[in-house]
């Protein structure tokens, strides 16, 4: 899938709709702070009301709470870093020039959430609504290799898988070995 910006074509959407972050989410999303996925990359562990604050903020770029339809509670999160606030992924040797200037795309959602295609429709909802106020010319995806439902998730969306992997060093100084994928943006 080339994601375009402006189009005016219809998003399937799942019982799902985003909205801005409150400090309200807190009691919501306090079960990530101890998420196997989560916790070796986010600063939510360390925070949890910093953490919401920051995401309120959008200091790194757009981010938004993903709720049910009917519910406002926050059961997962989208965001898109810019280039100039995401990780080295959008520089790794996986990135084509063609790629630049390349998005970091996250994403999480509580465990009661996972395994309904909730984090799919989010996410092309998001990015539908965000990328027509960006000039960039792809997304990336840096996915831990043990991570199997979101690698399957970026095959879903149609993310191409690039090489080398690379090995990226933890929030508490472990290696880890991540997959990069990319999703391009037709301007």
């Amino acid at each position: 899938m080339v994601l375009s910006r402006g189009s005016s074509r219809s998003i399937a959407v799942v019982d799902v709709r985003l909205r801005r972050w409150s400090i309200a989410d807190i009691e919501d999303v306090a079960v990530m702070v101890d998420d196997q996925h989560l916790r070796p990359w986010s600063t939510m562990g360390a925070d949890l009301d910093r953490w919401v604050r920051q995401e309120i903020a959008e200091d790194r770029g757009p981010s938004r709470a993903i709720c049910l339809r009917e519910d406002d509670r926050a059961i997962g999160r989208v965001a898109l870093r810019l280039p100039e606030s995401a990780s080295a992924a959008v520089r790794c040797a996986a990135i084509r020039g063609e790629d630049q200037p390349a998005g970091e795309l996250s994403y999480w959602l509580v465990p009661a959430a996972r395994g309904r295609g909730l984090a799919y429709s989010a996410i092309l909802l998001f990015l539908e609504s965000v990328l027509g106020s960006t000039q960039l010319r792809s997304v990336v995806l840096d996915i831990e290799v043990c991570n199997h439902a979101s690698i399957r998730l970026a095959e879903r969306l149609g993310a191409e898988r690039r090489n080398p992997t690379r090995v990226e060093i933890d929030r508490r100084g472990v290696p880890r070995t991540l997959v990069t994928y990319v999703m391009p943006i037709a301007l």
